[in-house]
C-alpha cells in the first residue's frame, strides 16, 4: 500500500492519553491485496519490526534532547 505519510491531528482514540502515542494503520482488510499480505506472518513481522524501529528512533531522540539539557 502507498505510504500515506505522517499526519498530526487530534484523533479521537488518542485524546486524553497522558503519554506520547501513535495510531498505526498497517493495512486495510477491505483492500483484497492488503488483506492477502496481512495473512502472511512474515509480512506482519516486517510491519512489527518497522513499528519497533520507529519507536526506538523516537526514544533515542528524546534521550538525546534530555542529555543535551
Amino acid at each position: 500500500s502507498p505510504n500515506r505519510g505522517l499526519k498530526q491531528a487530534g484523533f479521537y482514540v488518542l485524546i486524553g492519553a497522558s503519554m506520547p502515542n501513535v495510531l498505526v494503520e498497517a493495512g486495510y482488510i477491505s483492500n483484497p491485496n492488503e488483506e492477502r499480505k496481512l495473512k502472511s506472518a512474515a509480512y506482519r513481522q516486517k510491519i512489527a519490526k518497522g513499528i519497533y524501529a520507529g519507536i526506538m528512533r523516537f526514544r533515542r531522540s528524546k534521550e538525546q534532547i534530555m542529555s543535551d539539557n
